[in-house]
């Protein structure tokens, strides 16, 4: 008999571990470009919620014994779906399915009505869209829509009542590109220079008088050189489309003077060290990245999705180089710590997301 008890609630917690599988499957097949989509705030924060939420299942899970006592495992499940479903439905640019955020991005717009209710078009998921053209009602998962017409007052009138003019919903607003993948704009050409195949970019002294970025985008193979006092030095060089992004101190010798070799096109310009992003709880991006951190003492988080070295380094209100956060290599993740306020200077070559605790 206890025999039998132990392996149903073996069963129950191999079930439970394939939910979670399955869910981390879902969140590697999202199609989130970190560079595209970085700037999307509350996108990026539902991704960084269903990664959470996945990591806190994996962890709720070890040393449970049945199904009661992983509860709270299957609740960052749930907690985690929902934040998936945001982030798909916000990348597909469709709308929830009405009847649950859980079904995904809507498919189709229906026709529906409740009980004694009058009828109105809805978004709907495509199994929701088959059982009501069925004639079924939606899939029953005991959550309730948002909003519900209003039942009509009986006045005695048999005509079908009017239903109100719905206001046009306002376009959505156009995604602002992510960090360091447009230059700012009213940049000139002497902090903005674009070319293509093998070139040269000469970007004189800007005028503001605090640290720069000098940020270089591929889009093809090459190589990128550094020419000092007619030495070149080689910044990177891979067979695909890249990015560096370098911080330049208010001790730079300019003009800044870089070699370029490049199958495709290319674009090398200036920034302002104060238009870095500013990490609030969760920011993501791929390869070289600076970005600022305000604040108290705090931990520091990366999970590195791709192969490469990685490693995080404090950098100086003067744009030095500082003390050394955190290092790894290849899909994996590290932590250290930073003291208080301070900029961030991320080098890599994959993909990568980093957390604030």
């Amino acid at each position: 008999m206890f025999g039998i008890f132990k392996r149903r609630r073996g069963d129950e917690l191999a079930e439970i571990e394939a939910e979670i599988t399955a869910f981390g499957e879902e969140l590697a097949r999202l199609p989130l470009d970190p560079d595209e989509h970085g700037a999307d705030l509350d996108l990026m924060a539902d991704y960084g919620r269903a990664l959470d939420a996945y990591e806190q299942a994996k962890l709720d899970i070890l040393g449970d014994r049945d199904r009661g006592d992983a509860a709270d495992v299957l609740r960052s499940i749930d907690r985690g779906r929902r934040a998936l479903a945001r982030a798909e439905a916000a990348l597909s640019g469709r709308p929830l399915c009405f009847f649950d955020p859980r079904h995904g991005p809507s498919v189709d717009c229906v026709a529906w009505a409740p009980p004694g209710g009058a009828p109105r078009d809805v978004h709907v998921c495509a199994a929701d869209a088959i059982r009501l053209t069925e004639g079924l009602p939606p899939i029953a998962t005991g959550v309730r829509p948002e909003t519900r017409p209003e039942r009509p007052r009986d006045t005695g009138d048999t005509r079908r009542p009017r239903e109100p003019k719905q206001a046009p919903r306002p376009p959505r607003p156009a995604r602002r590109p992510g960090p360091f993948k447009v230059a700012p704009p009213n940049l000139g050409k002497k902090h903005h220079v674009k070319g293509r195949g093998d070139g040269e970019a000469l970007l004189q002294r800007p005028a503001w008088d605090i640290p720069s970025l000098v940020i270089v985008r591929l889009h093809g193979s090459g190589r990128i050189e550094h020419v000092q006092q007619g030495k070149a030095v080689r910044l990177a060089k891979e067979p695909g489309p890249f990015r560096i992004v370098q911080p330049l101190s208010l001790r730079t010798d300019w003009p800044v003077q870089l070699r370029i070799t490049c199958t495709g096109t290319w674009s090398a310009w200036l920034q302002a060290g104060d238009t870095v992003p500013v990490i609030d709880r969760t920011i993501a991006s791929r390869g070289p990245f600076i970005c600022r951190y305000v604040g108290g003492a705090a931990r520091i988080q990366m999970q590195h999705r791709e192969g490469g070295r990685y490693s995080v380094t404090e950098l100086t209100p003067e744009f030095h180089q500082g003390p050394h956060v955190l290092s790894g290599k290849g899909i994996s993740s590290a932590e250290g710590e930073v003291a208080g306020s301070v900029f961030l200077h991320v080098e890599a070559k994959g993909e990568w997301v980093m957390r604030v605790t």
